[in-house]
Order: C-alpha cells, then structure tokens, then sequence
C-alpha cells in the first residue's frame, strides 16, 4: 500500500461537496492508514468521531477503495494471521475480532475460513497447551487443568475442544 509516496488521488468532486472538506478527509484518512491498518467501516468510524460530514466520508472511502488504498478483505486477512500468529483462535473468536474491526460477516466468514483451511487447529491448540504447561512447571495437575482450559476457553473453543486437549496434555506431562 502506498501511502506516503504518489497516489492518483485527484477526481471530480462531486456537486454540493465541499473540495476543502473532501481535502481535509482525505488528508485525515491517509494519516490513519500510515498509522494502521483499517476496514473501510472503521476508518468511516474514526472519520466521523472528527466530526466530517457523512457524504464527504463516503466520498473519501470510495475514492480510497478505488486507488486500493483501502481493502476489506486484504485487512481482515492481516488480521486473521496476526492473531493466529499470537496463539491459535477459533472460527468464533476470529469472525468476532473482525467484527468488532468493521468487517462484514460475508467477508469475515470467507477469509476465516481460508486462514484456517491452512492451519492444524488441533494441533496448533495442544501445541501451545504444551508451551503454556512448559512454563508452569510447578502447577498441581487439577489446577493446570482448570486455567488452561479456561485459557483455551478465551481464546473461543469449545468444551469438547477444551477438554479433549486439556486431558491429553496434562495427562502427557504426569
């Protein structure tokens, strides 16, 4: 994406906007795309917290969206790795982050479901249960199994997930 260097921003303003205003959020709306990575709706949102009227954000969001300075998809699929990357997540917990980032539910279901076609959930979750366990050497094993499986349980898996892993490992460990 490229934001800082030359970028075909220049079109017709349409009638009864405002091209001062339309400078302004655009001006706005490339700061915080320098800054991070935004949905088109959460970028809207930020928009509309500084007050710009809601025509010009449309305006400014469609214009980014036609340059590619602003994509959807490609966003939520950053996001899906980055929080995989942290420790392994459900379908629920990812499409729920997304969510709260602006993505559709169409768009949300699609790309968590591709990262995740790409992942062993199983074995990412009994992987990090172990490296979780690993560095709790001295936890009784009832309660290791209690605030590991309620770590799992954060991180949006369900019970029979929870506890299949949770007997598993901490049954590996003795």
């Amino acid at each position: 994406m490229e934001i800082d260097g030359f970028v075909p921003l220049d079109e017709a303003i349409p009638e009864g906007l405002d091209p001062d205003a339309i400078a302004r959020a655009k001006a706005s709306a490339l700061r915080m795309l320098r800054a991070r990575d935004r949905t088109p709706a959460g970028l809207a949102d930020r928009l509309r917290k500084k007050g710009i009227d809601e025509p010009v954000i449309a305006h400014v969001i469609a214009r980014l969206e036609a340059v590619g300075l602003l994509d959807e998809r490609a966003t939520a699929g950053r996001i899906v790795r980055t929080e995989l990357r942290k420790a392994p997540a459900s379908e629920r917990l990812l499409k729920m982050k997304l969510r709260r980032e602006g993505v559709t539910d169409a768009v949300a279901s699609e790309v968590v479901a591709e990262e995740l076609a790409a992942v062993d959930l199983t074995e990412a979750v009994e992987e990090e249960a172990r490296r979780w366990l690993q560095r709790r050497p001295g936890l009784d094993a009832e309660t290791a199994k209690r605030r590991l499986a309620g770590r799992l349980a954060r991180r949006g898996f369900g019970g029979d997930v929870v506890w299949g892993v949770v007997n598993r490992v901490v049954g590996e460990r003795g």
